[in-house]
Order: structure tokens, then C-alpha cells, then sequence
């Protein structure tokens, strides 16, 4: 239940007025009041591709994660940090997915400005899943090749944080 805690006057004469008036006690002017309608908002032209984003990065960080337990005990520093980079790149995706989308809710009218700056954040969204990709390339090369190449792996989370810091400072 809320509580409205305007002070209602009227708007002829400035007398208060109490909810369950229908004429000003001062005046004898009706007394207007707007019936409660909900609105209902369309959904915005880029809640779809938000929402496929979404489900895709879902999909590949998913992977990411059973490749890393496939590959490295959780005592392995690798299995850490793997662990670690893909953590830090969930929560800062699903800010980014939330920022997004508050930004499609609230774009009411075409606003060139606006726009741009969701696709801002629709090619964040993408690069953090290309990452994540990659990352899952690197693991499946590292899986069926069985050497240990630290240098491909270093490079790659050197891109991933690279990549975090980014977006952090965006």
C-alpha cells in the first residue's frame, strides 16, 4: 500500500482538499481527479538482442567453466585464475546486460544519442562473448593438444583483463 503524501488543493481557489471530496468546500468547483491508468510500454526495439546476447554468453561462459574443470583440479593455480577471470567477467557482463536494458526501458522516443549509446553497450556485450570464446578455444586446443602452452593462456588472460579494465573504466 502506498501512502500519498501530497498536500491536495484546489486548483481554483488554493483550499484543501480531502481524497474523498468531490466539490471544493470553499468554492463549489468539482473537483478533478485523474482515474488510475496503468501504462503499459512496448518492448524497446533492442530487448531481443539484449536477451540473445544474453542466453549466448550464458551458453559459452558455461562451457568455459566445465572446460576449466575438465582440464585443472580446484587446488591448480591455473583452475583459479581461469575460475577468477571468468567470475569477474560474469558479474561485469550482467552489469553491462543491466545497463543495457535499463537504457532500452527508458528510451522513450528515438534519440539518435541514445541509440548510439546502446550500441555502445550491445558491442561491449559482444566483445565480452568473443572473449569468452576465445577462452573456450584456447581450453579445447589446450584439452586435445595435451602440452602445456603457458604463453597462449598468459596472452589470454592478459586480453581478458584487458578487456575487464575496459569496461570498468567505461
Amino acid at each position: 500500500m502506498t501512502i500519498d503524501n501530497h498536500n491536495h488543493f484546489c486548483i481554483y481557489c488554493g483550499a484543501r482538499i480531502i481524497d474523498s471530496q468531490n466539490f471544493c468546500t470553499k468554492c463549489g468547483k468539482p473537483i478533478y481527479k485523474s482515474p488510475n491508468v496503468t501504462v503499459k510500454k512496448d518492448p524497446s526495439k533492442y530487448d531481443s538482442k539484449i536477451n540473445e546476447l544474453e542466453e549466448e554468453y550464458d551458453v559459452k561462459q558455461s562451457k568455459a567453466k566445465e572446460l576449466v574443470e575438465k582440464l585443472f583440479s580446484p587446488d591448480h593455480m591455473a583452475y583459479q585464475k581461469f575460475m577468477s577471470s571468468i567470475n569477474k567477467s560474469n558479474n561485469l557482463f550482467s552489469t553491462q546486460v543491466g545497463i543495457a536494458r535499463k537504457m532500452a526501458e527508458l528510451s522513450v522516443e528515438e534519440n539518435p544519442f541514445v541509440e548510439k549509446e546502446i550500441e555502445n553497450k550491445i558491442a561491449t556485450l559482444k566483445s565480452f562473448i568473443d572473449k569468452i570464446e576465445d577462452l573456450t578455444n584456447e581450453l579445447i586446443i589446450h584439452l586435445s593438444s595435451n602440452k602445456k602452452d603457458n604463453e597462449d593462456i598468459q596472452h589470454l588472460f592478459d586480453d581478458m583483463d584487458d578487456l575487464i579494465n575496459s569496461v570498468k573504466d567505461y
